[in-house]
């Protein structure tokens, strides 16, 4: 009964990563507003629209606003948010109007920026159409297990020898071995940042102030991101008490921008005033980073890997 209990268990987990998601999904995006609206974790703020991109056309636009606003330390920053404008003949959202923000503090280490035209308030029909889906989810999850324990414990022996000749173990085996070299091989490079270094990397957006730094020096670290090298700038600034700091940091350098690095002599860094020793180049912060889309590109692995298990088990089981 090995096989067997192994592939229920690799399906039960399976199936709960994919209701934990979606409950997250469906539930926490928004009702976890609310309820940091609340408790005060909510700080608002007045941003300028520097740009605005159409992203869907209709009734209700997709937008992408790029947004020019002061964080917690009064320092200007530049964050890009989406939003759907239900009232597009209101004219809202155009280029220099000034438009009621939130930075959501309990979201750390993710993106806290959000509209906050007024109050949050839970909507009944979002709460249904959420409700809908889990219900309908979890009578598939049961009807699809109970069906198939009830066969595999009718005929054990039937069932282990079919687990255990499967070829889905090794083509199992042989995703998960890449995604976690990939996941490895992303994180050593920098471009995949694990809790910690996103932390730290929202604190100073958030929490830091900006300063010229004179670079002392760089080097070409040999990792090539679409085929731009990734170039590490070592530089020193002063704090605000007039000390020395030192510090590093990693950006992509266009191929026929690396000639003009030789006469760069500063560049913009940000640090944060409680632990000065803690700073990155500006423009990395500026800017959405790929780690965003490269943790989804490992989630899309993960799902159509979960959707190939899933079937296999129900064509042999069901």
């Amino acid at each position: 009964m090995t096989y067997t209990i192994l592939t229920l268990a690799l399906v039960g987990i399976i199936l709960l990563f994919w209701l934990y998601h979606l409950m997250k999904y469906c539930f926490c995006r928004y009702f976890c507003i609310y309820r940091n609206q609340k408790n005060g974790s909510i700080v608002k703020r007045q941003a300028t629209i520097l740009s605005v991109t159409t992203l869907k056309l209709g009734k209700k636009p997709l937008l992408e606003l790029l947004l020019l606003f002061n964080n917690l330390s009064g320092y200007p920053i530049h964050r890009k948010i989406r939003v759907w404008d239900s009232k597009p003949y209101l004219n809202r959202f155009e280029v220099d109007k000034t438009i009621p923000i939130g930075i959501n503090l309990a979201k750390k280490p993710k993106d806290p920026v959000f509209l906050s035209l007024n109050e949050s308030r839970i909507s009944f029909t979002f709460v249904l159409i959420c409700s809908i889906k889990l219900i309908v989810y979890v009578t598939g999850c049961y009807l699809l297990m109970s069906e198939a324990i009830n066969k595999v414990f009718t005929s054990p022996n039937q069932y282990e020898r079919v687990f255990a000749n499967s070829d889905i173990w090794y083509s199992g085996v042989f995703v998960l071995v890449i995604i976690v070299i990939a996941y490895q091989l992303l994180r050593t490079t920098g471009l995949l940042s694990n809790k910690s270094a996103e932390t730290s990397k929202w604190d100073l957006i958030y929490y830091g102030q900006t300063v010229s730094a004179e670079i002392t020096s760089f080097k070409d670290t040999g990792t090539l991101v679409n085929h731009n090298p990734l170039v590490e700038f070592f530089y020193s600034f002063k704090d605000g008490s007039g000390n020395i700091i030192k510090g590093s940091d990693r950006k992509i350098v266009g191929k026929l921008e690396v000639g003009s690095l030789y006469g760069m002599q500063t560049i913009d860094v940000m640090y944060l005033p409680k632990n000065p020793s803690l700073s990155k180049l500006a423009e990395n912060l500026e800017a959405k980073g790929i780690s965003k889309y490269l943790s989804f590109i490992l989630l899309l692995t993960m799902f159509i890997f979960s959707a190939n298990v899933i079937y296999w088990f129900y064509k042999i089981v069901i």
